[in-house]
């Protein structure tokens, strides 16, 4: 027998316990998205909040340092740190 378009039979699922599952989690995906969407806004929101906060404190850091460096060498030196990673190493 030739057909000329194709035939679909519409047969339910009956026993497949993967395709349940799937479709189980489809839905709980689709209900859940929302909240984990609206979650991870909040917190990029939080982070971005943070990020300019530590912006600020690190720009009035420095200028202190150039005020103070301004004062104490009028503005010919500036304050270096020294540690141990700074030193020679002696063999």
């Amino acid at each position: 027998m030739i057909v000329e378009h194709t035939i679909e039979l519409d047969l339910p699922n009956q026993g497949s316990r993967l395709a349940e599952l799937i479709a189980t989690t489809i839905d709980i995906v689709r209900r859940r998205a929302p909240p984990v969407a609206t979650f991870i806004a909040m917190a990029i929101a939080k982070l971005r909040k943070l990020d300019s906060r530590i912006s600020r404190a690190l720009t009035g850091h420095r200028r202190n340092r150039e005020a103070i460096e301004n004062d104490l060498f009028g503005g010919e030196y500036k304050l270096a740190s020294k540690n141990d990673d700074d030193l020679p190493i002696s063999r």
